[in-house]
């Protein structure tokens, strides 16, 4: 189950590392570990096959002459594209903090409170977004909690704040799809309008970008990026940055099960 699709992932780490590969999980919509753990339909690998060859592209390659569509029998499925930055990688501030984040890893790894406040600080300096927060869900998805706020202006980190699927039914409809939601417009978008009169509007929050958090093969959290200011448009690099932080507390989080499971033998 799911080594073609795992495939893709395979070598786009071969053509661009870490970044090549994040920017197959933001393009396609779907990260490494759901691809390795769900069926190789037709759809999901022409996704997959336009994603790759987008990808190609932008680092210099020629696209491959791929037969997953023609096999499959499916048409292609087009990525947005409309969200890439028009430069072959990303933003250079991006990538600076990737690799220092990369760097210091040693220093937090096992740390996991450490790691989200690294995590939050980094992505609301690089990105330019007043707000960033990391929230871990319940293991029945009914809830999730807030396990750093870092706020932007003020330099502060405050945690603990809880949301019930049974008062955002919207929200947590589309985050149980286990994909990015990446709401341009927070306050119109059906699935974060829903948090409009008591949360969005009255913080001035004007769209949000929450990317999921994977761990051992299951979805255990997001990593939500709120910009106060009118609605903004979320770029492929703004995703794929925020991929790559959030693999950096999915390490965290398997290292720290590890860590207790050894504690407890």
């Amino acid at each position: 189950m799911g080594a073609r699709g795992q495939k893709f992932f395979d070598d786009a780490s071969k053509l661009g590392g870490l970044v090549a590969k994040m920017r197959l999980a933001s393009l396609a919509q779907i990260t490494s570990t759901e691809a390795s753990t769900q069926t190789d339909t037709p759809e999901l690998l022409a996704r997959l096959d336009s994603a790759y060859n987008h990808i190609r592209a932008e680092f210099g390659q020629p696209a491959a002459n791929t037969q997953t569509q023609t096999q499959a029998g499916a048409k292609p499925v087009a990525t947005d594209v409309t969200r890439a930055s028009g430069t072959p990688e990303l933003p250079r501030r991006c990538m600076t903090a990737v690799a220092e984040l990369i760097a210091q890893r040693s220093l937090f790894i096992g740390d996991l409170d450490a790691t989200v406040r690294r995590v939050t600080e980094a992505a609301s300096s690089v990105l330019g977004i007043e707000r960033v927060s990391v929230w871990f869900l319940d293991k029945a998805h009914t809830q999730i909690t807030c396990a750093d706020l870092f706020e932007r202006t003020a330099a502060r980190h405050s945690s603990g704040t809880v949301l019930k699927a049974t008062d955002f039914a919207p929200y947590f409809n589309a985050l149980n799809g286990e994909r990015t939601i990446a709401a341009d417009d927070a306050n119109t978008d059906p699935r974060t309008s829903c948090f409009s009169e008591v949360y969005l509007k009255p913080l001035g929050i004007g769209a949000l970008l929450d990317v999921p958090i994977w761990a051992d093969r299951t979805m255990v959290g997001v990593i939500c990026h709120e910009h106060v200011g009118p609605a903004r448009r979320w770029s492929s690099d703004d995703e794929t940055f925020a991929y790559v932080l959030a693999s950096l507390v999915a390490l965290t989080l398997e290292q720290h099960a590890r860590t207790r499971s050894g504690a407890a033998a």
